[in-house]
């Protein structure tokens, strides 16, 4: 039985290479007029379709995915944007903010009242108004050249005068403070009296003698006699006068002139008492 096999086996082997070779031939070889076998042609109608749906497959999904990456690209060119939106408004804020405080500093500052003496800007940094007195805490001291007694102003009207000082800090005694006291004069009458702060961010013009007519809204203005605030600076105008037929003198209230409870920029004027007396005999 085994040497029966052997051949037979041998038999298969032979037939499967003579089936092998004539299906090379036929698919290696061409009609007459130079087109592909038929059995070429089956194949290739056979597998042509198979090639092209895994073809199209792969582009769908090679699409599919690059789709994909497009829609995440696009989410973060959208937050950059976002994100450069809210930093060019943030910008536009603080360009705006800085553009009220410029415009406020040139409105409370202007040019200087008296161009003859010299001043120096200054920031308020702290405020401590109560019942009995009334400050203000600025960044300019000593190193600045900011010296005790010297007058606060903005160019609406004067604010009040330095009470302390540090190396970098001044200390600024409000003209709405009770214990202030300012020499001042009516522009109209130029009748003189002494401006006294009260306890609601008003002053009171004392020493005004009840026979001068005081008119309501008229300015009231410093003297410069009272060795502190040069002549011509504005203090305020009267809001209300009282006349009392049994007091020798009225009681006048001023309202000042600067916002000296709310300010936020001063200057100072570098002047000391000496100037001032050179000043009036100048005159």
């Amino acid at each position: 039985m085994s040497s029966n096999a052997t051949p037979q086996k041998a038999h298969w082997i032979l037939g499967a290479l003579l089936l092998s070779q004539v299906l090379l031939m036929t698919w290696n070889a061409r009609s007459a007029n130079g087109e592909q076998s038929i059995l070429r042609t089956w194949v290739m109608a056979v597998v042509t379709p198979v090639t092209k749906g895994a073809s199209w497959s792969v582009d769908k999904v090679t699409g599919f995915f690059d789709g994909f990456a497009e829609l995440r690209r696009a989410r973060e060119q959208n937050a950059q944007l976002r994100e450069q939106v809210e930093r060019l408004t943030l910008e536009r804020d603080e360009a705006a903010e800085r553009a009220a405080v410029n415009q406020r500093l040139a409105s409370e500052l202007g040019l200087p009242v008296l161009p003859q003496f010299k001043s120096i800007a200054a920031n308020v940094v702290s405020r401590n108004v109560a019942i009995w007195f009334r400050r203000l805490t600025i960044d300019r001291g000593s190193l600045d050249g900011v010296k005790k007694d010297m007058p606060v102003l903005t160019s609406l009207g004067i604010v009040g005068r330095v009470i302390d000082v540090g190396p970098n800090v001044s200390f600024v005694q409000l003209i709405t403070d009770r214990y202030a006291g300012v020499g001042a004069m009516l522009q109209q009458s130029r009748e003189m009296g002494e401006i006294r702060g009260q306890e609601n961010s008003r002053c009171e013009m004392k020493n005004v003698s009840a026979s001068v007519d005081v008119q309501v809204g008229e300015t009231a203005v410093t003297t410069g006699l009272d060795g502190i605030y040069p002549k011509g600076l504005t203090v305020g105008a009267v809001e209300s006068v009282e006349n009392d037929a049994n007091a020798p003198w009225h009681k006048i209230v001023i309202r000042p002139s600067a916002a000296v409870d709310k300010v936020e920029h001063v200057f100072v004027l570098l002047i000391e008492p000496r100037d001032l007396k050179t000043q009036e005999g100048a005159k």
